[in-house]
């Protein structure tokens, strides 16, 4: 809880000097059509003999013109390529709803929780299987392209990540923070 404390002050801190500093900077929100928010985001890397893909599709519904709530889709594919020890595949499904909140010209405070469960095998045979809870918190920025849609940038941290790495199944990311970067459009 402590954690969430100094998390939350500093993101109030940071979007409310942004609002003062950059007034001029960021441009005016325009109107959203509807009140259905549709996209998601795609990522992936090949990092030496480590690949990683991952799908995130989400919908979400405007109740207020700043406020937001919805749910993302997860997919995450992990592959550790190793002709000597053997390869290592790790798969993760889940769902996350969450709730944002525009709070000075297209930037919002976000909140989520995310439920995953990951199954992993070793040169193929399973080896092992696990439900995941990650609550993030943080904020980003959206950029209008038009009308209806927008670009997001987004930081958040995972209130949940207890910063044990000795094991490969203590959680499906290997640091606290994550940035996404997406698009979505309204109808």
């Amino acid at each position: 809880m402590k954690r969430f404390a100094i998390i939350a002050s500093l993101c109030l801190m940071l979007f409310g000097w942004a609002g003062k500093a950059s007034a001029q900077l960021l441009p005016d929100v325009p109107d959203m059509k509807g009140k259905f928010v549709v996209g998601g985001n795609v990522g992936g890397g090949m990092y030496g003999n480590y690949l990683n893909v991952s799908i995130a599709p989400q919908i979400g519904y405007r109740i207020f013109s700043p406020w937001e709530v919805g749910v993302r889709g997860v997919y995450d594919l992990s592959c550790d390529f190793n002709r000597v020890y053997g390869s290592t595949y790790a798969h993760y499904f889940g769902v996350a709803p969450y709730t944002n909140c525009q709070v000075y010209k297209g930037l919002f405070l976000h909140v989520e929780d995310e439920v995953m469960y990951g199954f992993a095998r070793w040169n193929h045979e399973t080896a092992g299987s696990r439900w995941f809870n990650s609550v993030f918190v943080g904020g980003g920025y959206r950029q209008y392209t038009y009308a209806g849609s927008f670009v997001y940038y987004m930081l958040l941290y995972n209130l949940s990540w207890g910063g044990d790495q000795s094991s490969a199944w203590s959680t499906p990311y290997s640091a606290p923070i994550s940035i996404r970067v997406g698009y979505c459009f309204s109808f």
